[in-house]
Order: C-alpha cells, then sequence, then structure tokens
C-alpha cells in the first residue's frame, strides 16, 4: 500500500483544518462535560433573550411588519447589541475553559465556570422575563421576585467584603 495515496484519499475527503478548529474550540471551551452542559443552556437562554426581544418590540410596534417599518425593530441597532453580548460571553467561556487547564485542581475551575455559567444564564433569565412583560404577558410578580433576590445576593456579597479588618469574614 501507497502511503501517500492513503493520506491524500483522507485529505481529500476531509477537511483538516475544519477539524483543527473544532478540536481547539472544544479543548478551550468544554475541558470538562459540565462545561458542555452549561454552554447548551446558556446558548438556548441566549436565543430565546433574543426572541423575546423581537417578540416585545413586536408587540410595541403594533407588530412584527409595522415595527419594522417603523423602525422600531432594525436589524443593525439589535445585531450591534447582540454581537457585543456574544463576544464578550465567549470571552468570559473561554476564560473560564483555560482557567481548567491553568489550575492544578480542576474542581476549583469546575466551581468557577459553574458560577460564571450560573450568573449569565440568571441574566439572561431576566432579561427574558423582562421581554415577555414588555410583549404583555402576567410575569412582573416573577420579575420583581428575581430582582429582589439579585438585590439579596448583591447586598450580601457587599457585607461578606466589608469586614473592616481585611482579614475572612467568619
Amino acid at each position: 500500500m501507497d502511503w501517500t495515496n492513503y493520506f491524500e484519499k483522507v485529505f481529500s475527503g476531509a477537511k483538516p483544518i475544519i477539524a483543527v478548529a473544532i478540536s481547539i474550540i472544544n479543548y478551550v471551551l468544554f475541558p470538562d462535560c459540565a462545561y458542555f452542559n452549561a454552554f447548551g443552556a446558556v446558548g438556548i437562554a441566549i436565543i430565546l433573550d433574543i426572541l423575546t426581544k423581537y417578540l416585545a418590540l413586536s408587540k410595541i410596534g403594533g407588530g412584527f411588519r409595522a415595527a419594522t417599518k417603523c423602525r422600531i425593530i432594525d436589524s443593525n441597532k439589535l445585531w450591534k447589541g447582540t454581537s457585543i453580548k456574544l463576544v464578550s460571553y465567549l470571552v468570559v467561556f473561554i476564560l473560564a475553559g483555560l482557567s481548567y487547564r491553568v489550575t492544578m485542581l480542576t474542581q476549583v475551575s469546575v466551581f468557577l465556570a459553574t458560577i460564571i455559567y450560573s450568573v449569565i444564564f440568571l441574566r439572561e433569565a431576566q432579561s427574558i422575563l423582562e421581554n415577555l412583560c414588555d410583549a404583555g404577558a402576567d410575569m412582573k410578580w416573577l420579575l420583581v421576585w428575581t430582582k429582589k433576590k439579585e438585590k439579596q445576593i448583591l447586598e450580601d456579597d457587599d457585607i461578606d467584603n466589608s469586614s473592616g479588618d481585611g482579614g475572612p469574614t467568619i
């Protein structure tokens, strides 16, 4: 068997650059299976946020066509905001994935990634609820509750960080 013919057939049918790119993405973003599941959940939440934003803007504009005609729904403005969100989330996800490669205690980085993905997921969920409220859904009670919990968490964090002596809080 001629090895050159063999490798020629392998590389002509497959796209090695695409395979290398997918391998690098998997290596960086998904070093543990927990990362993949969290990434999927946040990705679905981002898609739902975009869809509910279109729904809310359509409701405000009197329908999708009317909102598009009045430029309430403007693809350039929506894409600009969405692209900034996607790039910033991707950078944070890459940092979370790389933390797995940096630390000797992989459970620490998995815990860090869990916090990162959870906070982003909860923020997206809150944005979805805001969009649904803007579209006319009766979700204000849930939105008020999530905002109170967010405020409580942030206040608890401020109390924990201000022990006064610079040392850890017990």
